[in-house]
């Protein structure tokens, strides 16, 4: 009994397996609307039940894509509708970085929709709104890099360690759209197995979307479905172009195809029908190797006769 009791002590004190939370408050920040052209700063809190010092650096992220698939409107106002996906990394500037978060150094801190927390640092942010920042609203996220020491987890115990993100929204004035189109469909053969398929989209929107072909539909001249085909996401800012390129990999057989394509950028879609042709492979033929001509050859016979017919000329001439 003895032993096993100085076993569960031991045992106690390495922490053989330990978990550690770091949080912010609040989740989400709603810096409601802002103008193009303007520095905002703002403010947020990490708290951590690590029962040592904890490092933390931050930096920025950008926000997961599924924030564009629904409304927000409870504690925070967030329409994808009205969305920009347009890179704001560049506008965020972090004015103390790491942090230190000491359990020996609390705060009570009172927010803005009436939350209570118990901070243990306070993180800074300023934004740096550009002048011609797109209209609508804006999504970005501070990511939390903790640097634990043994101190931190005693002894060589394993720590779990669950981070929360740092979420913040505002909306630039003016009027958002997200809209877009399919101008082309362009095919052509990369090997003799593998063609891409092109399908030329055009954001006519003024925000920023990210975009993909969610279904490429390739049929033969008797009508039969012969490839299904989707994309990668592009981001397309508002009036450029850019090609939503699929990959047709397989028994690829040259002729035109009847092609539906379908285009997928969160908030609505684009659908357009055309005429795509795969050609075949050409073949160029090896240039012929060209023959150098070899230097004449002139017989001595022929030379010896011309120096006879010399000799001869020269003796008639003189016997006259």
């Amino acid at each position: 009994m003895k032993y096993w009791i100085i076993f569960m002590l031991i045992l106690s004190e390495c922490n053989i397996a330990g978990a550690i939370s770091i949080g912010t408050a609040p989740g989400v920040y709603d810096l409601g609307e802002l103008k193009p052209g303007s520095d905002v700063a703002f403010r947020f809190y990490l708290m951590t039940n690590a029962k040592s010092d904890v490092l933390v650096g931050l930096s920025y992220t950008p926000v997961h894509r599924d924030m564009y698939y629904r409304n927000q409107t409870g504690r925070y106002t967030f329409i994808p509708s009205e969305a920009s996906e347009e890179d704001i990394s560049s506008w965020v500037e972090i004015p103390r970085n790491p942090l230190l978060l000491s359990p020996g150094r609390t705060k009570i801190v009172y927010l803005a929709r009436g939350g209570v927390v118990k901070a243990n640092e306070e993180a800074d942010i300023i934004l740096h709104i550009p002048e011609d920042a797109e209209p609508g609203y804006h999504a970005g996220s501070i990511s939390l890099s903790p640097r634990i020491g043994t101190v931190a987890t005693r002894g060589t115990g394993i720590a779990t360690i669950a981070v929360t993100r740092f979420v913040f929204v505002f909306r630039i004035t003016g009027e958002a759209k997200r809209d877009g189109e399919i101008m082309s469909i362009i095919g052509d053969r990369i090997s003799k197995d593998k063609a891409k398929i092109d399908v030329l989209f055009k954001n006519t929107g003024t925000c920023t979307i990210s975009a993909y072909v969610s279904e490429l539909k390739l049929y033969d001249k008797f009508g039969n479905l012969t490839a299904k085909l989707k994309s990668g996401i592009q981001y397309i800012k508002p009036g450029q172009i850019k090609p939503l390129t699929a990959y047709w990999v397989g028994d690829v057989i040259p002729g035109t195809y009847r092609a539906e394509a379908r285009v997928d950028y969160i908030t609505g879609e684009a659908v357009f029908e055309d005429r795509v042709e795969i050609p075949v492979i050409i073949k160029v033929r090896p240039k012929p190797m060209v023959e150098i001509p070899k230097k004449m050859e002139i017989p001595w016979l022929y030379i010896l006769l011309i120096i006879i017919m010399i000799i001869l000329f020269i003796y008639w001439l003189k016997s006259d």
